[in-house]
């Protein structure tokens, strides 16, 4: 049963994603769909669907694209008009398969309902790679592949000539992890049989293959800068820019995620202890909702007035530039007298922000800080060389959170879990993500202070 559970729970995503009042749900004691109507007055109105199948999941995601469909023509119509009785005994929908400007109106509409990410419906709007494909044929899961797999460019070229050869794309770029995330978009709108779970498997595994290669090359993945380059370029930042010293202070001290800072709900008290989120279970604006952080190092809240006056005025100016986005669970703006359940729609946008002030080919030149954070990589060594290689390469936000994680395992006697807990997320993910970069030293640091009961530098000494 999990598979047609999977294919209900994705129509009514799409369906609540288009306002409409239908619901699909296993019949009672029955092995069809059948559809249910939210009327005024809290009535319902129900009627199963022969033909479709609850094991059938092409057979619900046609059902949910002609609702929505139907719907779309008949704005005010209700499911008897958008399912006409005689189709009750109907062996089937007897629909053929959508077709690609069918498919292109319904996943833009399904993402602007979303309210996220609307760079990901290029290719279904205006001269996107679907939109030219013959409105004339079915869609299908290979037109999905050939995308995924090539360049835009030699997709568009081969299109207006058929000689012309596709170039494979590149897996380790950013443009073939968006077309990852298009893929999962067509699956989430309702296209699932040409755009199934198995396709995005395989296209994060080729990306897999690439990690794999860098680890067993020994290349690191992130750059991990020391805390005294850490500090050194907070020190500049906050010449440079005060508002954004602050933020970046903000992730660097307490190991953020970038957009959790617009989520600050308590700055710095006595303790050097913030809250991030709402501390209710139905309420999640973060991604893994309320926690509590901790400082380290703590005089950095003090050397860059996290706290007090300055960083109230601080929050209260980045709010202002940019301002987080609430929706309720239908995705519709947060109503706090009408809805229970809120959540925050472009975290995404806001961490997006972060990465264009460090490091992003995507943002303005103007719109960079000037001075940028560098760390040391190491490589596997060159061919007939001995000693690996060093090089030293820009920093992005995330790699703030992950030296956080390392200098609280080099310098503090907290477990796992405490780290885990004040990062929020879990103890293996912490194990797994978070401390794999760390080094031999930082390794022997961590050990003499745990299990010696003293400093590193005392040791040395």
């Amino acid at each position: 049963m999990a598979p047609a559970n999977s294919a209900l729970s994705r129509a009514n995503s799409v369906l609540r994603a288009h306002r409409l009042p239908f619901r699909l749900r296993a019949g009672h004691n029955s092995r069809w769909v059948s559809v249910y109507e939210n009327l005024p007055g809290r009535r319902v109105r129900e009627r199963a669907v022969r033909g479709v199948a609850c094991q059938d999941e092409l057979a619900i995601e046609e059902l949910c694209f002609r609702l929505v469909s139907e719907a779309r023509k008949q704005p005010q119509a209700g499911l008897d008009a958008l399912l006409p009785a005689e189709e009750e005994s109907a062996p089937s929908l007897n629909r053929s398969s959508p077709r690609w400007p069918e498919i292109c109106e319904v996943v833009v509409r399904f993402q602007r309902g979303q309210g996220v990410n609307m760079n990901l419906v290029g290719p279904f709007k205006g001269k996107g790679y679907f939109c030219l494909l013959p409105s004339d044929q079915p869609a299908t899961e290979e037109d999905v592949r050939r995308f995924a797999l090539h360049t835009s460019e030699s997709l568009k070229a081969r299109l207006e000539d058929p000689a012309e050869p596709l170039i494979p794309m590149a897996t380790h770029r950013q443009g073939f992890r968006q077309k990852r995330e298009v893929v999962s978009l067509l699956r989430r709108a309702g296209f699932g049989a040409i755009a199934p779970q198995a396709l995005s498997e395989e296209l994060k595994g080729l990306v897999n293959r690439k990690k794999q290669a860098l680890v067993a090359a020994s290349e690191s993945r992130r750059r991990i800068p020391s805390t005294e380059a850490i500090e050194q370029w907070l020190d500049a930042v906050m010449e440079e820019d005060p508002l954004w010293g602050w933020v970046f202070a903000m992730v660097a001290t307490y190991g953020l995620r970038p957009h959790e800072v617009w989520h600050i709900a308590e700055l710095p008290d006595a303790h050097g202890l913030i809250a991030i989120g709402v501390a209710a279970r139905h309420i999640k604006v973060t991604k893994t909702g309320f926690r509590v952080a901790l400082p380290l190092p703590a005089a950095w809240v003090e050397r860059y007035g996290l706290g007090g006056a300055n960083g109230e005025r601080r929050l209260e100016e980045l709010l202002g530039r940019y301002r987080p986005r609430f929706v309720n669970e239908d995705g519709q703006p947060y109503d706090p007298e009408r809805d229970l359940v809120m959540r925050c729609d472009n975290n995404e946008r806001l961490g997006a922000i972060c990465c264009h002030k460090l490091r992003s080919s995507d943002a303005k030149a103007e719109f960079e800080l000037q001075h940028k954070l560098f760390a040391w990589v190491e490589t596997a060594p060159a061919q007939g060389k001995r000693k690996a290689q060093r090089r030293r390469e820009r920093c992005v936000p995330y790699d703030l959170r992950h030296a956080y994680a390392i200098r609280a395992r080099e310098t503090t006697s907290w477990n796992y879990a405490d780290v885990a807990a004040v990062m929020g997320h879990s103890p293996e993910v912490h194990r797994r993500t978070y401390l794999r970069e760390i080094s031999g030293e930082q390794t022997k640091a961590a050990v003499v202070r745990r299990l010696l009961g003293v400093s590193s530098d005392a040791a040395v000494a």
